[in-house]
């Protein structure tokens, strides 16, 4: 007997998430007689939803919709800004499209085009859409393990998405924040109280990473159960090192720390948990919030059996790696130290990075025909070639875009050889305050314009919630980042990355007003240079600036004859040996080896 042959489909869309909701979103109007065929690994009554709703907000005790996907009001995606409910009810009526619920993609054969399921059957496609997503990365040690429904939640979430046992997320569990299950049993363990029903434990929630989702998740813990107290344990200085500067980090942690008492624990790398019957005298952290450092021993009984997967975490000094480890207790730790990509059910067959991240161009498209891939899984290769510059796409707005620009390529609707127009797109929020970042954070210089000083308290304050960052590279804007901004200053964060403005002087961006630079990009883009011509800054004050780096004593107006070349170069000129000969000439006539600043300037600037 021969063995059954597989239904094809038109487009197979692998993955349950943003980026497949947007795609059939986009397809759905014009379908027919088309077929489309979305395969995802969560509950048969769970379609996809809009992620950052959730853990944005699934913190948050009173808001039970976020977490009841069976309710009227669970953010399930939409059809278009204020479209119809994606729900369970629109897939099954939606003429063209199947979706297959409760189900894996398991592998896949290019040269044949089928997809091998969970469930022993096959599907084939005309064309394939990966859109897998991430899964949250874990210590080895960790129970929290698994990129499906299936291999996370279904021992403990039931068909109405209750928790089977609520004890068992409590005291000691371990938590991660990436969908709806997550949030059901985070929630639980900030309600969680002792058996007899005295909320006594005093050992802090313990949220490990210093990226997006820890900084957000410390920030909606603090100030959702405020009961509680959260140390924040980070391998670096501050929140989103490589990303914000350092001043821009300590903005945020100062809010977290002085309204809601927030602790950090800075160069500390959680090696494992620390087990519930672990006893013994050992070191701790304690000590200034801002900066939590290492205590003496002290001696640890055994935790209470309301405890159930750690009682905390062992840390090691990432300064001092040879000390011995230190112990953390904990009410429960939530990790968010990053993220790994969910495709290593596609054998290899198409283009990745060493950690697993597919290689799309700027269609989407992978090195396989007719495989695309949107979303968190997948990295662009700019310039469309393969050892290119790689952007990661790893945010919601990502998803979208790619999904509805995929949808138009497969169609044929679409056709530009220079693909999608892609600048990436971030937003946040912590506590009352919100930022949304456009374009890259790789930059030589950051320039931050209304941002209150490092020492400044955060009461009192006026107007500190309001500034930005512009992200330099080469002289250009490249990215700029809008902390408290209206939707008008908002609207115009794309638009100035999209100007590729080039700027003559960082410190005169610095004095600018933020609005300045919104309504004109180019407002300090230098001319056109002539034959012979360099640009170079000529405000006498920012020429007096300059050579004090330089003087040979603070104050004294003199400097080093042989400073020269280096002063000049950082005002903006790049001389030859003759033309600096010259100079010095005219400068230091006398051959004393000094040049004074009211002689400099006066020549300079005139």
């Amino acid at each position: 007997m021969s063995e059954a042959q597989p239904t094809i489909y038109d487009y197979v869309v692998v993955g349950g998430g943003v980026g497949a909701a947007y795609f059939v979103s986009s397809l759905a109007p014009n379908l027919l007689p088309s077929t489309c065929l979305v395969i995802s690994s969560d509950p048969g009554r769970l379609r996809p939803y809009e992620r950052p709703a959730v853990t944005k907000g699934c913190l948050e005790p009173d808001k039970g919709f976020l977490r009841e996907p069976s309710g009227g009001n669970f953010p399930y995606c939409t059809k278009g800004e204020g479209g119809e409910g994606m729900d369970a009810e629109w897939y099954e009526n939606k003429e063209g499209v199947t979706y297959l619920a409760q189900t894996k993609a398991e592998g896949v054969s290019f040269s044949d085009k089928v997809v091998s399921l969970s469930d022993g059957s096959t599907v084939g496609y005309n064309t394939l859409l990966i859109a897998t997503g991430v899964r949250a990365r874990v210590l080895d040690s960790c129970s929290l393990s698994g990129s499906t429904w299936d291999e996370c939640h279904s021992g403990d979430i039931d068909d109405q998405f209750q928790l089977v046992d609520e004890r068992k997320y409590g005291f000691g569990s371990t938590h991660v924040v990436r969908d709806v299950g997550d949030a059901i049993k985070l929630v639980s363990a900030m309600r969680r109280v002792e058996d007899d029903d005295q909320k006594t434990c005093y050992d802090p929630i313990v949220v490990v990473g210093g990226g997006f989702i820890a900084m957000e998740t410390a920030a909606a813990i603090s100030m959702h159960s405020p009961d509680n107290h959260v140390t924040v344990v980070m391998n670096g200085e501050h929140f989103l090192e490589g990303v914000f500067t350092r001043e821009m980090s300590e903005f945020y942690e100062r809010h977290l720390s002085q309204k809601f008492g927030v602790r950090f624990a800075r160069n500390f790398r959680v090696t494992s948990l620390w087990d519930t019957s672990s006893t013994g005298a050992f070191c701790s952290l304690d000590g200034p919030a801002m900066d939590l450092k290492k205590t003496r021993e002290r001696v640890f009984e055994a935790a209470s059996e309301q405890f159930t997967e750690c009682r905390g975490v062992v840390l090691r000094d990432t300064k001092n790696p040879e000390d011995d480890d230190i112990r953390l207790p904990a009410r429960f730790v939530v990790f968010g130290i990053g993220s790994e990509p969910n495709s290593s059910w596609l054998g290899g067959g198409v283009s990745t990075t060493p950690s697993g991240y597919i290689k799309v161009n700027s269609n989407c498209q992978t090195s396989v025909e007719d495989v695309y891939a949107i979303g968190d899984v997948c990295v662009i290769e700019k310039g469309g070639t393969e050892g290119g510059k790689l952007e990661a796409t790893g945010h919601v707005d990502a998803a979208r875009k790619m999904a509805k620009h995929v949808a138009k390529v497969v169609r044929g609707e679409f056709v530009e050889s220079g693909g999608m127009d892609h600048v990436p797109y971030f937003y946040s929020r912590v506590l009352e305050l919100s930022w949304k970042f456009w374009g890259s954070s790789e930059a030589d210089e950051v320039v931050t314009i209304g941002l209150v000083g490092s020492g400044e308290d955060v009461e009192g304050v006026e107007g500190s919630s309001c500034w930005a960052g512009f992200y330099i590279r080469d002289g250009v804007i490249v990215g700029v980042l809008m902390n408290g901004g209206d939707e008008e200053q908002n609207a115009k964060l794309e638009g100035v990355v999209k100007a590729e403005a080039r700027v003559i002087s960082g410190k005169k961006l610095g004095k600018c007003e933020i609005n300045d630079i919104l309504n004109d990009p180019h407002l300090l883009t230098p001319p056109p240079l002539g034959l012979g011509e360099f640009h170079a800054e000529t405000e006498e004050e920012e020429v007096r600036e300059a050579f004090a780096v330089y003087e040979d004593e603070a104050g004294s107006g003199l400097m080093r004859s042989e400073d020269l070349e280096a002063l000049m170069k950082a005002l903006g000129a790049d001389w030859d040996k003759e033309e600096m000969a010259d100079t010095l000439g005219a400068l230091d006539e006398e051959g004393k080896g000094v040049v004074d600043v009211e002689s400099f300037v006066a020549w300079w600037c005139n």
